[in-house]
């Protein structure tokens, strides 16, 4: 048998928390449905119904769904806010685990801002939580970690400490998989302390699970974890625990890794079958994907292998089509509140103008014996209408301007979509891939991956953008390598600077770290430097270069063209938005939607032509930590064609 290794893989152990205690799963479950015949008040049965699509979140996805949106609805028609918080956490879960990162961010931060009016302490430490396990599932472990950090510290200063113990073992899952892992032993035993105090059973289940997880992370031979493992499952068998039943069989399956391929595979099989059945489609891809990686180091590799692959591929495109439809939908509800918001500010001027004409007819008629008193008032009132429209105009010519520049943005996410599904189609036609060689055939698909990675990096920039500045999503820099990303950046724009035997000079170190979000940083280097390619004429060059600000707190980029330079007329409208109208290709509103990332990351962007010809874009960003005075970075010719 082949020595396999398990890769360490970030798993969530628990996703969103219960609203109570759990003795039994399935006997609080049947105990409550029993009740909502029998209920009268709007109340509690909103209450009631988010208790059941919360407790449904660990058995029936489907069902949590179910009673999630029947509590939402029921909050919204009587005014309940408290219910319709508790319904948006759910659905928030529900989400998420689906796969639909965009409504599980609008849920979860619409969940939150309600508990913070409201002032339920308990609930925002539960969400701030929540919002951790969202970014978990996108692979933000710094990230991660703040919000759980968060969470813990607004956990010390509650009454009832109901959620602290899943907050710790949120926390020591999460620290476990750092690169230098610190002890998470205290914080497991504090977990359990406090879930035994309060007697809830599902906590103490899961921060079994957690260690079992951690022990066997840290490099504890899996004979001694595995009779642990096999007592939890039947835990939660027992309980109905659905969710952390599959999550178990999972983790078995890697514990049986290095012992027994065979029964590794039967768990894995296991933890898929029953994350398919009950709908838990995130546990589901992972579990498969984690079968099929074990297959594929056997030799030979099994039929069960292929049949994984196909089934895997198949789930991607489904997700990555499901998350673009979303995308775009929820840009288009954007604009359309826009709209909505357009229409109702001009239909309070009008309001506003009828009721002040009214007001004025009045005054005109009883003036008789008071005119140059009314006079000086109509005078007053004019001057105040005149105020109040040119105010309404102003913000109406806002909010056009913003719809049309949101078109814009629609337009340059289809354009980096298209281009990697149009290299595809184009092949397909005419039978193109059949009449090439083995090697060719491999190059022109590594291209078209590039270009598809690519893409979706800059898309990915984007959309963190949106998030960012849509559903109010706060920013979170982490520490990003200014030279890897400029590489990945001329990666995009290599076959093009190559086509015109450009010459691009990288003076870049490697030791320079900035406090960035790494997909919008790409978006603007990338956007740059095709700037840069497109008006550097045949056999030119491009000179990058990144230096140290004097206070030494922020790296200074430039990138320099030998092009014909910029009109004076254009350069100081570059970076504004009605400079937009007049450029092409979205070249225009590309450099203002860098210009606002940027300033989003705590930096800024401008412009200058060169005394030598052709012009040069700087932009400067915070560094992570300070860099060694008077560093020589090696000058490296990235792209030289003849």
């Amino acid at each position: 048998m082949t020595e396999l290794v398990r890769k360490p893989v970030y798993i969530v152990l628990l996703i969103i928390a219960g609203i109570a205690p759990l003795k039994a799963q399935i006997k609080d479950i049947t105990e409550l449905k029993a009740r909502i015949p029998v209920l009268r008040d709007s109340t509690e049965r909103a209450a009631l119904y988010a208790q059941l699509g919360m407790l449904y979140t660990n058995r029936s996805l489907d069902s949590c769904y179910y009673f999630g949106a029947r509590a939402l609805d029921l909050a919204k028609r009587i005014n309940d806010k408290t219910g319709e918080a508790e319904a948006l956490n759910v659905l928030a879960f529900y989400y998420m685990e689906r796969g639909n990162p965009y409504l599980a961010y609008k849920y979860i931060n619409e969940s939150l801002a309600l508990f913070e009016q409201l002032g339920n302490k308990p609930k925002i430490c539960e969400v701030t939580m929540n919002i951790g396990v969202l970014l978990s599932q996108e692979g933000k472990l710094d990230q991660t970690l703040a919000q759980y950090e968060k969470a813990r510290d607004l956990s010390k200063n509650l009454v009832q400490d109901s959620i602290r113990p899943l907050v710790l073992i949120n926390l020591a899952q999460a620290q476990s998989f750092t690169p230098n892992p610190p002890d998470v032993t205290p914080l497991l035993d504090e977990a359990e302390q406090l879930a035994k105090k309060q007697g809830n059973e599902r906590f103490l289940i899961v921060a079994r699970m957690a260690r079992n997880v951690t022990r066997l992370h840290s490099g504890i031979p899996p004979g001694d974890i595995i009779p642990d493992q096999h007592a939890v499952i039947e835990e939660t068998k027992a309980n109905g625990y659905e969710y952390f039943t599959a999550l178990a069989y999972l983790e078995m399956g890697n514990m049986y890794l290095p012992i027994s391929l065979d029964s590794a595979l039967r768990y894995f099989d296991m933890a898929i079958n029953l994350a398919e059945t009950t709908g838990y489609k995130g546990l589901h891809f992972h579990a498969m994907a984690q079968a099929y990686d074990v297959l594929t180091h056997m030799q030979p590799i099994p039929p069960q292998a292929d049949l994984y692959s196909r089934r895997l591929l198949e789930l991607s495109k489904e997700k990555e089509l499901e998350n673009q439809k979303t995308g775009m939908d929820f840009l288009q509800l954007a604009l359309k509140e826009q709209e909505v918001a357009a229409e109702e500010a001009k239909l309070q001027s009008r309001r506003l103008l009828a009721t002040s004409m009214v007001v004025i007819c009045l005054l005109a008629s009883v003036g008789s014996i008071l005119v140059l008193r009314q006079y000086r008032k109509q005078r007053k009132l004019a001057c105040y209408l005149k105020d109040s429209n040119d105010k309404l105009e102003a913000k109406n010519l806002q909010l056009e301007d913003n719809d049309t520049f949101h078109q814009k943005l629609i337009s340059i996410m289809s354009h980096d979509l298209r281009q990697p599904l149009s290299s595809m189609l184009m092949l397909g036609d005419g039978g193109m891939v059949e009449h090439m060689s083995d090697a060719q055939r491999q190059y022109v698909f590594d291209q078209i991956s590039l270009s598809a990675k690519t893409s979706l990096q800059a898309m990915d920039g984007l959309v963190h953008w949106m998030k960012l500045n849509t559903i109010g999503l706060a920013y979170t820099p982490s520490v990003v390598s200014l030279r890897d990303n400029m590489l990945t950046a001329l990666d995009y724009n290599r076959t093009v600077a190559d086509q015109k035997g450009i010459a691009i000079m990288d003076f870049v170190p490697e030791s320079i770290e900035l406090l960035a979000q790494s997909e919008m940083l790409l978006f603007i280097n990338r956007n740059i430097l095709g700037n840069a390619i497109r008006h550097t004429p045949e056999s030119g060059q491009i000179i990058v270069t990144a230096n140290m600000d004097p206070e030494g707190r922020q790296v200074i980029v430039r990138i320099s063209d030998s092009g014909g330079g910029i009109s004076e007329e254009v350069l100081p409208k570059l970076f504004n938005k009605e400079r937009s109208e007049m450029a092409s290709g979205g070249s225009g509103l590309a450099l203002i939607v860098c210009r606002e990332m940027i300033e989003k990351m705590n930096g800024r962007i401008w412009a200058a032509n060169n005394p030598e010809g052709g012009a040069s874009f700087y932009y400067s960003l915070p560094v992570s930590s300070p860099l060694a005075e008077n560093a020589a970075p090696d000058a490296t010719t990235i792209s030289v064609s003849p």
